[in-house]
């Protein structure tokens, strides 16, 4: 009984030791970012290409910077601009030009009237998102607009697709293939609704 009990400490220690240990660290002159898992165990990723002088972890650990570029986890933000850059909260963030969810812009976003609803929704003075893709609506529905996320436990769930994947599955979202984005992030399974529309995720149901 001892024995299992002192395995079982050995066990959280090394949990512990590995959790607090994952993140942005120095090694043979660049940044790199170590994570860990149970099958491989320590990992170390490439950071794109970065300035190792000016390199800095923001108070959210997943995000650092320097003098020309942000970075989230391992990969650059791409169009982030260092200098007017600001973590907003639950994987969000902006500059004074855009905004953006993880590593992707949220397309059309303003970034002045930028506004959290209950994720995956936000929205500004023109549009609703869901994750980082409009819907949708007029702007006099993104006033009416409320999220209702019937089916809560699976309603904070995000799926990242490459671009052209989702074009592949979704059509009549083939616009977005003129932007200059490497993916969409949405929540398929949320829920919101205004006065004469329903949506999941990002996709209108028709009644």
């Amino acid at each position: 009984m001892r024995q299992i009990t002192k395995n079982a400490l050995i066990i959280c220690a090394i949990t512990l030791f590995i959790s607090c240990n994952s993140g942005y660290q120095k090694e043979n002159g660049k940044w790199v970012w170590i994570s860990y898992d149970e099958a491989v165990g320590k990992r170390v990723s490439q950071i794109d290409e970065h300035d190792f002088e000016s390199f800095e972890i923001l108070d959210n650990e997943y995000y650092a910077k320097d003098k020309n570029s942000v970075f989230h986890i391992r990969s650059k933000i791409e169009n982030a601009d260092p200098n007017s850059f600001e973590l907003i909260g639950n994987g969000y963030s902006k500059d004074k030009n855009r905004v953006f969810l993880d590593d992707e812009m949220v397309i059309f976003a303003n970034p002045k009237s930028f506004q959290l609803l209950e994720f995956p929704y936000s929205k500004d003075d023109s549009y609703v998102f869901c994750g980082t893709l409009p819907l949708n609506l007029e702007i006099s529905e993104v006033k009416e607009f409320q999220v209702t996320n019937t089916g809560e436990l699976m309603s904070g769930t995000k799926s990242s697709v490459l671009l052209s994947h989702f074009v592949e599955f979704n059509p009549e979202y083939k616009w977005v293939d003129t932007l200059k984005i490497n993916g969409i992030i949405v929540g398929e399974w949320a829920t919101g609704e205004t006065k004469n529309k329903k949506f999941k995720g990002f996709k209108e149901i028709k009644e």
